[in-house]
């Protein structure tokens, strides 16, 4: 029993670097036992973990059959960004409270950077050929560290269970034509808006995180109106 554990978390760990790296495709079933074999482990824990990840809603388990990549449907995108504006717009709150701290200063300093680099990366004059990886993990840095300064572990667990489907979700929405300056433009409103001395409880900073959020959500549901294939 003492080794169960850490043959669940090897096959868990296994499955999901394949997933969020890219190495397995959507609309494609995928078999627990090859997987197992992979790791040369018994299906036991192999089962469990696959469990755990269709909990995170990374993948679908089809009883007798395997599993597939998960395939996010139009409340899966409305609960995750309600769930993200409830998070952001606390943690954002949080930092214009203390924002003139030394941990405030540093937090403001590391988006502002984060920020400055997807705006060098619009103005680059090959940046529509540009691969989209870089861009979306400077995206995802930006309001990785919102939620990091609030020190909440519950919220920081919370937030990093939706990297997977943040990332497929970007890199749809990007897609769209104009979405990446709007992105930009909005993140520094939200900037704006924490150092807003005006609102010293933060409730700018709130509202403009929840603008932000709905933005995307609407990007995606005009794909999804429009018959875009997503994962």
């Amino acid at each position: 029993m003492a080794e169960y554990r850490p043959l669940q978390e090897s096959a868990y760990n296994h499955i999901r670097d394949k997933v969020l790296s890219g190495q397995l495709q959507p609309n494609v079933l995928y078999s627990e036992t090859k997987m197992a074999a992979e790791l040369n482990i018994s299906r036991t824990p192999m089962k469990d973990a696959l469990v755990r990840l269709s909990q995170e809603r990374l993948i679908d388990i089809l009883p007798s059959k395997g599993f597939r990549l998960h395939v996010m449907s139009d409340e899966d995108i409305l609960q995750t960004y309600q769930a993200r504006t409830a998070v952001e717009g606390f943690c954002a709150m949080q930092l214009a409270l203390k924002r003139r701290t030394p941990a405030g200063r540093a937090t403001l300093r590391a988006m502002e950077a984060t920020l400055s680099d997807m705006s060098q990366f619009l103005q680059h004059k090959d940046a529509a050929s540009e691969p989209m990886d870089t861009f979306l993990e400077w995206d995802l840095q930006f309001h990785q560290a919102l939620v990091d300064f609030s020190g909440n572990n519950e919220l920081r667990q919370l937030f990093n269970s939706y990297h997977y489907r943040l990332y497929f979700i970007a890199l749809e929405a990007f897609q769209v034509a104009g979405r990446l300056q709007r992105a930009c433009e909005e993140h520094q409103k939200i900037l704006d808006a924490i150092m807003d001395p005006n609102d010293p409880v933060g409730i700018r900073a709130y509202l403009t995180v929840m603008n932000h959020m709905e933005a995307t959500r609407d990007t995606m549901r005009t794909l999804s109106l429009e018959g875009t294939p997503r994962l």
